[in-house]
Parts: C-alpha cells; structure tokens; sequence
C-alpha cells in the first residue's frame, strides 16, 4: 500500500496562475491531494488579479471564452477546498524580508501556515533568499526534486 503525501506549501501567484491556465503538474497534484496550498485572502486575490491581467494580456487568444471564468472557479474550489486558509492577514509591522514587499504576505503565509515549501519563480527577490525561516523556496522543478528527498515514497 502507496502512503500518500500532502504537503503544505505556499505557491507564488507567478506559478499557480499559469499551472491552472496550463493545466500542469502543480495543478494536478493540487487536486489529487499531494500539495496543499497554504493561502491567505491576500493570495487568493492576487492570483484572481492576475488571472484577469493575464487573460486580458495573452491567455484570450490561445484559449476558449469560457476557460476564464472555467480558471477562476478553479481557483475558488482550490482556495475553498484544497488548501489550508489563514485566517489572518500579514500584520503591516511584519519586518520587510524581501527586496519587494509584495511578496512578503507569501513568505508570512508560509511561515504562519507552516508550509514546507514556497514555489515561486521570482527569481529577483524570493528564489534569491534560497529559503525563508528554513522553508526552501524553489521553482517548481526545484519542489519536484526536494519533495522526492523529503518524503520518500
């Protein structure tokens, strides 16, 4: 009997929204079970934000009319159901750890949800700190190899 692993991981807006778009493995692993998204109402309304720009911007003409309200509700079912909600917001005293203050609700997302990892593929300013308070941060190939090590099947 295979055990099944559910790990608790915060997903940068840069690397969920396309993974839902495209259908990738994040997504599928999303919805098996075996990623946990950690969120906050912060990244949850970053990543609708996105996927409307992202829409506008490129995704429309390579895709279907019905794909983006097919995306959004997607992201909901996945914020509602698959993930691990904080319920708090990052407070406006938290120290500044990133070079870029947008992305700090992402590393105190991770550090108050306990994830275990951060997949971004910002590499000026989250994958350059390399890890957070111990939690890795890494591209999404970069989560693929450490999950393999950390939670050996």
């Amino acid at each position: 009997m295979s055990k099944i692993v559910v790990v608790p991981v915060v997903i940068d807006t840069n690397v969920l929204v396309p993974s839902v778009f495209m259908r990738s493995y994040i997504l599928k692993f999303i919805l098996k079970g075996n990623i946990a998204p950690v969120w906050s109402d912060f990244i949850f309304n970053e990543a609708l934000e996105i996927t409307e720009r992202l829409w506008d911007k490129s995704y429309q003409k390579k895709m279907e009319p019905e794909q983006l309200p097919e995306t959004i509700e997607l992201l909901e079912t996945i914020y509602h159901y698959f993930g691990y909600p904080i319920d708090d917001e990052m407070p406006e005293d938290w120290p500044p750890v990133s070079r870029d203050r947008k992305d700090d609700p992402f590393l105190w997302a991770a550090e108050t949800g306990k994830a275990e990892y951060i997949i971004s593929h910002d590499r000026r300013h989250m994958l350059e700190l390399g890890n957070h308070k111990g939690i890795p941060i890494g591209t999404p190939a970069e989560f693929f190899q450490w999950v393999k090590a950390a939670h050996p099947m």
